[in-house]
């Protein structure tokens, strides 16, 4: 019996090699192809009457374990069937998707040792990786060519992709990218319950009109832990790695990793439709224009990008979202059975930029956000990270953070806000979801006679000042607004909504530095959607 691991490896880095956001759409429509109709008719070629549903390695020579985030794992009989589907799936992606990195391997295995098996697959595999050229050396220099406009890569041809726009040098990379754009487009419209013309105007306003991007990046909580613990003997049933044994041991782990795949990779689309939902409510919108692209959206892994004005309401449904769908999941739960779980948290990062900015640094920075600061509770709470950014270069998180102290201040961010289940923990006070909204609704008060905000902007930005000259400058600062609004119960109020249950900007949070919420709250005021209060 074999083992057949195929998985695609840089795909953020292949969606945004090119800030073009046709290139963009279409590369994530070519990944989603090496685990959808690739592998279906590499299979079939392999295989001939290959069924997804009712192949079992019992009765048949090959069963579809896991499919999903570009990449399968197969059972197979015959070592060489095994080698040819690896060649097969691999020639269609260089074929029809050059510059995308596709990478195979066959393993031997024992039967009783499925789970051991595809944990020395997943190293091998990555050890192939590392030791076989990657898909830059696919495109050579020599002779001297063109670069690509878009791409860099070496040009293929000219291309006018507007009418009245100048021919320019494309890349066999972007030219690939271009022609699966329209697929791409119903991908992505079946996804949102939208059609194609509405998702090329979203493409269109993202590119051409919105001020501010964002780009979201979520990621399951300890799914890595999950699928391991699911090859232990006390989750997936007792027995020696021999015999009948092994073999029941075997098919209970097989049917559990197909089940927790299916379930999982369900649950994300149901919980992107209804954030969706549930923010285009919010906003007196139909669901099916929000502007909001699917990029990714697979097993436990979700890349959107989207309007700034969206992106942290959506966020945060789609968390709670997904948190709600995997406890009432049926194909997951036995999987929460056995691991004593009431649901499947997630966390995510946002990246609000402007509409110009480089898509591969907005991506790295969403992407650090999630695994720096959002996992950080991840064993208890769902929870999100964001940051908008005013700046040009490079961005470096760690930088940002800490910039406010670094010049003498104390104003660490309160990052991440924890939503869904996790959020009613004692230890969540102050960096909840609520929090946030109850600052920036503070910030956002106005007089109902005069119509003029209850805490002024230049205060608020006083108060922000003073925290970046340190928490004393800060307090003092605090004082002089209260006694200025000594007497305007409204006012007074409003002030203590922006401020913590002790009265002042900072808390202490568990395990860490000070930290403030009035640097997040001012950050979120122009894209967080709140009702306006008045006195």
């Amino acid at each position: 019996m074999y083992l057949v691991v195929i998985s695609t490896a840089g795909n953020q880095r292949y969606i945004f090699a090119s800030g073009k956001r046709q290139e963009i759409v279409g590369a994530s429509g070519l990944i989603t192809r090496v685990d959808g109709t690739w592998a279906d008719e590499s299979l079939e070629e392999v295989f001939p009457g290959f069924s997804r549903k009712d192949w079992r390695i019992g009765g048949h020579d090959a069963e579809l374990l896991v499919a999903g985030a570009g990449g399968i794992t197969v059972l197979v009989r015959n070592r060489d069937a095994g080698r040819r589907l690896v060649t097969e799936l691999t020639c269609r992606a260089l074929k029809e998707a050059p510059g995308l990195d596709v990478c195979g391997v066959v393993i031997e295995y024992t039967p009783g040792t499925l789970a051991e098996t595809m944990r020395r697959a997943r190293v091998e595999l990555a050890a192939v990786r590392e030791t076989r050229p990657g898909p830059p050396a696919r495109f050579l220099r020599l002779p001297l060519v063109e670069d690509c406009g878009s791409s860099g890569l070496p040009a293929t041809e000219i291309r006018r992709e507007g009418e009245g726009e100048p021919a320019q040098p494309r890349s066999a990379a972007a030219m690939a990218k271009l022609a699966a754009h329209p697929a791409a487009l119903n991908r992505m419209a079946g996804i949102s319950g939208a059609d194609r013309p509405t998702m090329k105007k979203i493409v269109d306003r993202l590119g051409l009109e919105a001020e501010w991007v964002a780009v979201v990046h979520a990621d399951g909580n300890g799914l890595g832990e999950v699928f391991q613990r699911l090859g232990e003997p006390t989750a997936v049933g007792s027995g020696d790695a021999s015999g009948e044994a092994g073999i029941d041991r075997d098919r209970r782990y097989a049917d559990a990793i197909r089940n927790l795949s299916s379930g999982v990779d369900g649950c994300a689309k149901r919980a992107f439709r209804a954030a969706l939902r549930r923010t285009a409510g919010e906003l007196g919108e139909e669901a099916s224009s929000l502007p909001v692209l699917p990029l990714v959206l697979g097993g436990d892994d979700l890349t959107v990008v989207c309007d700034g004005a969206v992106a942290l309401s959506f966020t945060r449904h789609y968390l709670e979202a997904f948190e709600w769908e995997t406890a009432r999941d049926p194909l997951l739960a036995p999987t929460r059975a056995k691991l004593g779980r009431e649901d499947l948290s997630a966390a995510a990062g946002v990246a609000i930029v402007k509409r110009n900015y480089p898509f591969h640094f907005a991506y790295e920075l969403a992407e650090r956000l999630t695994d720096a600061e959002a996992k950080r509770v991840k064993a208890w709470s769902s929870a999100v990270a964001f940051v908008v950014l005013f700046e040009s270069s490079a961005p470096d998180l760690e930088r940002i953070r800490r910039s406010v102290t670094l010049s003498g201040g104390s104003g660490a961010s309160a990052s991440p806000y924890l939503v869904g289940r996790g959020s009613r923990d004692d230890r969540a006070r102050g960096q909840r979801w609520e929090d946030l909204v109850r600052r920036v609704t503070a910030l956002t008060r106005r007089d109902s006679a005069s119509g003029e905000l209850l805490i002024p902007r230049g205060a608020a930005h006083d108060l922000r000042e003073g925290l970046c000259l340190g928490e004393e400058v800060a307090g003092s600062r605090l004082d002089l607004l209260r006694r200025r609004y000594a007497g305007d119960a409204v006012r007074t109020r409003a002030l203590a909504e922006l401020t913590e249950e002790q009265g002042g900007l900072m808390w202490t949070a568990p395990g860490e530095d000070r930290v403030t919420g009035l640097l997040d709250a001012m950050a979120a005021l122009p894209f967080l959607q709140v009702r306006e209060g008045t006195r």
